[in-house]
């Protein structure tokens, strides 16, 4: 059994991902100076619209709301504020990537920063966050969570997004080191000690016991 909005928040995972690259991509081109300067104001509005606008407001108004709520995850410590906090480092290198058009170099050092954070926001969410949201929800009797649909804006940002990957063909950074798990989080050990310690309870650990002894 599936839950609809955690689909729909992978499904955009994917496309995030891809945005990701392509900022990598455009970043080696505007340090020559081959792009056109109205598209890093494209990477800007899919960013502050469909990723902040739309997606990151599900997960913080839908998403963790039922976590709490219904599977007694802590809001104040853990996973969870780690996440909002992130999101709001991304609306803010959204806002430095704007500032920041005016100088190819300086814009180009933005964009490879904010294609990093996303993609190790996405690899915490999609290795730990929604995995154990899925499992905590369906154990909770939690069978149907679902989100707003997207506004005609929102959709034009994140048909802008697919269309932003095709003039730059993501690429991988060859710098960066991706991984899943939470020992792969920056905040792991700092502001958050891991799923397993803050989310998880005696039936938890009896739990995946049982699953490494089947």
């Amino acid at each position: 059994m599936t839950l609809k909005l955690l689909e729909e928040l992978r499904l955009e995972h994917r496309l995030v991902d891809r945005v990701a690259g392509a900022l990598v991509n455009f970043s080696a081109q505007m340090e020559t100076a081959e792009v056109v300067p109205e598209d890093a104001a494209g990477f800007v509005q899919f960013l502050r619209v469909f990723v902040v606008g739309f997606h990151h407001q599900r997960e913080e108004e839908v998403l963790f709301p039922a976590l709490v709520e219904r599977t007694e995850v802590p809001a104040d410590h853990g996973p969870l504020p780690v996440i909002v906090n992130e999101h709001r480092e991304a609306a803010a290198l959204a806002d430095e990537l704007e500032a920041a058009l005016g100088s190819c170099e300086i814009a180009a050092g933005v964009s490879r920063k904010l294609a990093r954070h996303l993609w190790e926001h996405l690899d915490k969410e999609d290795s730990v966050l929604l995995p154990e949201s899925e499992q905590r929800l369906l154990r909770n009797g939690v069978t149907r969570i679902e989100g707003r649909a997207p506004t005609r804006e929102e959709e034009i940002a994140r048909d802008l997004g697919a269309w932003l990957c095709e003039r730059y063909p993501p690429v991988e950074d060859v710098e960066m080191v991706r991984g899943d798990g939470c020992v792969a989080c920056s905040a792991f050990a700092d502001a958050c000690h891991g799923v397993e310690m803050e989310w998880w309870n005696h039936w938890d650990r009896d739990f995946q016991r049982s699953l490494g002894e089947g």
